[in-house]
């Protein structure tokens, strides 16, 4: 029997009228069913410390994907998320476009949905953790004048290679930068990882790899981009350890679709 909704947190992509509208629609419907509505800051935490203590059983991100990454980011750990695209572009994480957003409370409302869980990883430098990726970690040279040296270490190997960055991917963000540089769509349930040279030299191929801890670091300074929204400096020769984040990020579906992300690319 699923878990009774008596509580839900709105994230509405910032400044964009399409989104605002919906979620003031959305949020009606909601409340009209008795239902508690928390708005969320897309951007931050929770806006007001009466609601940190309040368990939530549902977040609606209303955007893009990048609206819904900013979403894990910011919920608990093991809180489901409905994917709605609007004022986004193709909304590859989405669940349901505009036009269904009012349409499918009731089925939201009856239970008629299920879970997906997608893996997240993590990244630290010392005591230092960084926030968790569900798409990737790119790092990229800092200085466009000179080519990194990089090594990483993984399955008991270290291989070193002079290139631009390196990106390590999730399947879910096998959509995003690893495709861009070559690399191919994984399916998203997949329980592996996507590593993507950018720029090597030696025309290192891409790997699809198990899901182990690795460690990485380059002999120039770097820029480690988490979902291509947060950057951080990486000094040259730190060494960045990576490893399944230990929360997957929780998808509400309605619709079971197995290569959804290959349908959302158009194929």
């Amino acid at each position: 029997m699923r878990k009774v909704i008596n509580r839900i947190a709105f994230f509405t992509k910032h400044n964009n009228l399409e989104s605002k509208e919906i979620s003031l629609l959305l949020k009606d419907k909601m409340m009209g069913e008795g239902i508690e509505v928390i708005d969320y800051v897309p951007h931050g935490n929770f806006p007001n410390e009466k609601y940190r203590n309040k368990e939530i059983d549902l977040a609606i991100s209303i955007g893009g994907d990048g609206t819904t990454l900013k979403t894990f980011r910011a919920l608990p750990p093991g809180i489901p998320v409905l994917s709605i695209n609007a004022g986004g572009t193709r909304g590859i994480l989405s669940e349901i476009s505009k036009g269904s957003a009012i349409s499918v409370v009731p089925t939201l409302l009856k239970g008629d949905y299920y879970l997906e869980n997608r893996i997240r990883l993590s990244a630290s430098i010392g005591d230092k953790t960084f926030c968790p990726a569900l798409n990737d970690f790119v790092f990229v040279r800092s200085d466009l004048t000179k080519t990194p040296s990089f090594c990483l270490s993984l399955l008991g190997s270290s291989i070193f290679q002079k290139m631009d960055g390196i990106i390590i991917s999730t399947p879910t963000g096998s959509t995003g930068h690893s495709l861009s540089n070559g690399s191919p769509v994984l399916q998203e349930t997949l329980e592996c990882l996507l590593v993507t040279p950018i720029a090597s030299v030696n025309r290192m191929p891409s790997l699809t790899i198990p899901i182990v801890d690795m460690n990485l670091y380059a002999n120039y300074d770097v820029k480690l981009i988490i979902d291509g929204q947060q950057i951080h400096e990486i000094p040259k020769n730190e060494k960045i350890s990576i490893s399944r984040y230990e929360h997957d990020a929780v998808f509400l579906r309605f619709n079971k679709n197995m290569l959804r992300q290959l349908a959302k690319l158009g194929y």
